[in-house]
């Protein structure tokens, strides 16, 4: 993975019932109650030596906020006071209205907002559109693999590109905001594309951890040992690999 910027930031997994309102105090919840289910951005955050009563959570221009303050005071009047804020840059189609939250017995404070990927309004001119997007892809497709559903991914957004010269690129774009280059893995087997990506972070004071994974299935005919990817400044994983169309139709022996 080469870097042409630079970039940041989240993600994935479990389920929760927590309180959908961002602005409560966070609920001590035992993390065996949490299913494992639909796509999420998600946060954790050591946030031991606070009570999680003093913790708040809420969705403020996009990004998540978690502030905490704890109090210690003793009889002969001295004292001592602990805060916290973090704020962490929501992915595209969070739905920040459903965000929640809750502490770990091992006092870890995990914050989750579910992603909605947009449903694809399909009008008369989409489907011009998908149909010229289609044909790009030669007269003989593979008839197994699902080409409407690849390049309608919400995800990767692809493009099969006529670069001229007889010659077409597949381009691809990821979210990966708050993410480094090195954090970052693309690695391809079978045709399926991988991506994963995980941040951490530990100091004395509090520990973090993010992480992202996604995946899509590659059309018959990408060329996956010259696939290539770049991090831009905006925080967007472009990836491609040249194109080759299939010159015969692939055939499909019947099984008796």
């Amino acid at each position: 993975l080469t870097r042409r910027a630079s970039s940041s930031s989240f993600h994935t997994s479990g389920n929760i019932n927590a309180n959908a309102n961002a602005g409560n105090s966070l609920l001590s919840i035992p993390i065996a109650t949490v299913p494992a289910a639909s796509e999420k951005f998600r946060v954790q955050l050591n946030v031991a030596g606070f009570n999680p009563d003093t913790i708040k959570t809420r969705v403020e221009d996009r990004r998540v906020i978690v502030e905490g303050k704890h109090e210690e005071r003793q009889a002969n009047g001295d004292f001592s006071v602990r805060e916290i804020r973090k704020s962490y840059d929501l992915p595209e189609h969070a739905d920040s209205a459903n965000l929640a939250s809750f502490v770990t017995p091992n006092n870890m404070l995990v914050v989750e907002v579910p992603i909605n990927a947009p449903q694809l309004q399909r009008r008369a001119s989409q489907t011009i559109a998908d149909s010229q997007a289609l044909s790009l892809f030669g007269q003989f497709r593979d008839p197994i693999f699902d080409y409407p559903g690849f390049i309608a991914s919400a995800d990767f957004r692809p493009r099969l590109i006529d670069i001229g010269n007889g010659q077409k690129s597949i381009k691809m774009a990821l979210a990966v905001k708050n993410y480094q280059p090195e954090q970052i893995r693309v690695s391809v087997k079978n045709n399926q594309l991988l991506v994963q990506a995980e941040h951490n972070y530990n100091d004395n004071n509090r520990s973090e951890r993010s992480f992202l994974t996604k995946s899509i299935s590659l059309p018959p005919g990408t060329q996956v040992d010259q696939l290539k990817s770049f991090l831009n400044g905006e925080g967007q994983l472009e990836i491609e690999a040249p194109f080759i169309e299939p010159t015969q139709m692939r055939s499909i022996e019947v099984q008796h």
